[in-house]
């Protein structure tokens, strides 16, 4: 545990030295920042319009589970799985005394790192935007008890998006590069803008993801233990894939 420990956190340092992080905070900041926004101009519009603190998470959440945030974690994702191709580095770091499949987890555990903390920081930052507005506009639900509820519904959102994302990460392993992997992001935003209000949405493993962590499962006529079960075999399936080519690959 020890070594793996390790390894996540060299992960973090070269996350530190590339602009992906600035990219990906920018993404996370992205959908608060287009809601308020929206909100500020209905209520200039229309002075009756009320400014609320939940119709903000609202928004900004769909916004994010369904087109930024897998364009922004796939981008994360495909650095994460072919930067030591695309800098061949891969073995000068496999000197170390480590499993392959070690290695490849830790890979996989920083993603789910840097997913939980950007979706902490998009709470954050529209509870940051909300204050802000409160001093100038008021804002209704302006509560703790709606920060927290939205805070467990983004934890959730999170996990599932984490388990999306990792079919990304197999075709930026497969193809060392990113490209394949933004392309394959960009599609399935794309197609989770059509189904954001169909019923078949839980049919499609990125739609799903939002509407369970949302709590909109009645909309769906895909049973949630069905939506479920294909996300979590999609993510199995795309961890096991990695491993097994890590595996395989001759290094030397």
């Amino acid at each position: 545990m020890g070594k793996l420990g390790e390894l996540v956190y060299c992960e973090f340092l070269k996350l530190k030295r590339t602009k992906i992080k600035i990219i990906a905070f920018l993404g996370v900041c992205s959908p608060p920042i287009l809601s308020m926004f929206s909100s500020i101009r209905s209520y200039i519009f229309n002075p009756e319009y009320r400014i609320s603190l939940f119709t903000l998470y609202d928004n900004a959440f769909m916004f994010l589970m369904l087109l930024f945030g897998p364009l922004i974690f796939s981008v994360i994702a495909a650095y994460l799985f072919s930067r030591e191709y695309t800098g061949k580095t891969l073995k000068t770091i496999m000197v170390i005394p480590i499993s392959k499949k070690r290695f490849m987890s830790c890979k996989f555990l920083t993603l789910f790192i840097c997913t939980i903390t950007l979706m902490l920081t998009f709470w954050v930052v529209v509870l940051i935007l909300c204050t802000i507005c409160n001093i100038f506009v008021g804002v209704d639900q302006f509560n703790i008890g709606t920060a927290f509820f939205f805070l467990f519904k983004i934890v959730v959102g999170g996990i599932l998006l984490y388990f999306t994302i990792t079919p990304m990460a197999y075709l930026a392993f497969r193809t060392r590069g990113i490209i394949v992997s933004m392309i394959v992001a960009a599609v399935i935003a794309l197609v989770n803008v059509i189904l954001s209000n169909s019923s078949f949405a839980g049919f499609f493993p990125w739609s799903a993801a939002y509407f369970i962590s949302n709590g909109r499962t009645r909309e769906m006529i895909c049973p949630v233990y069905i939506s479920l079960a294909i996300i979590l075999l999609m993510a199995f399936i795309s961890y096991r894939c990695c491993c097994k080519s890590f595996e395989k690959e001759d290094i030397n």
